[in-house]
C-alpha cells in the first residue's frame, strides 16, 4: 500500500521538476460528428512558437446512443501554424481529419470528415466543432499577443 502511494508522489514531483504542467491545458469542446458529442481532455503543447507547434493529447467523448451514454476515449493530434490547425482525431469508431483556426491556442474553431472503422457508425460525415483550451494564466500553452 505503501508503494502506491509513493510511487505516484515520485511520477508528480519529476513531471512537475519538468515543466510538463505549464504547457499543458484542459480542452472543452463541443462537435458535431453526425451527432452531439460534449468532450473533455488534456492538451499538450510541443514547441513555444506562434510559427509552428504540435498539440496532442488524450480525451474522453460524451454522446447519447440508443437511449444510453456512451463515453468513449479518443487521442487527437494538431499541427498549429500561424494559426491554422491541421489534424487528425481517433477513437474505436472513427477516424476524423481536421482543419481549423486557432486563437492564441486558447480557441480552437475546426471541421474536419469522420470516417467509420466500426461496424457501429456512430460518428460518420461531415463534422465541425469548437474547443476552449483553459490554462493558467501565464502558461506556456498559450500563444502571447505581443505588442509593437
Amino acid at each position: 500500500m505503501r508503494k502506491l502511494i509513493i510511487l505516484p508522489l515520485i511520477f508528480l514531483t519529476f513531471f512537475s521538476n519538468a515543466q510538463l504542467l505549464e504547457k499543458t491545458a484542459l480542452g472543452i469542446s463541443y462537435r458535431y460528428t453526425g451527432r452531439n458529442v460534449l468532450q473533455a481532455g488534456l492538451e499538450y503543447r510541443l514547441g513555444n512558437n506562434y510559427v509552428g507547434s504540435i498539440i496532442l493529447g488524450p480525451s474522453l467523448l460524451y454522446t447519447h446512443v440508443n437511449d444510453k451514454d456512451k463515453f468513449i476515449p479518443e487521442i487527437n493530434v494538431n499541427i498549429l501554424r500561424a494559426g491554422l490547425l491541421i489534424g487528425v482525431s481517433a477513437n474505436p469508431y472513427s477516424l476524423e481529419p481536421r482543419i481549423g483556426f486557432s486563437l492564441f491556442n486558447a480557441v480552437f474553431l475546426n471541421t474536419g470528415y469522420a470516417f467509420p472503422i466500426h461496424k457501429e457508425k456512430y460518428f460518420k460525415g461531415i463534422t465541425f466543432g469548437i474547443q476552449f483550451n483553459i490554462a493558467p494564466k501565464d502558461s506556456k500553452f498559450y500563444d502571447h499577443l505581443k505588442m509593437m
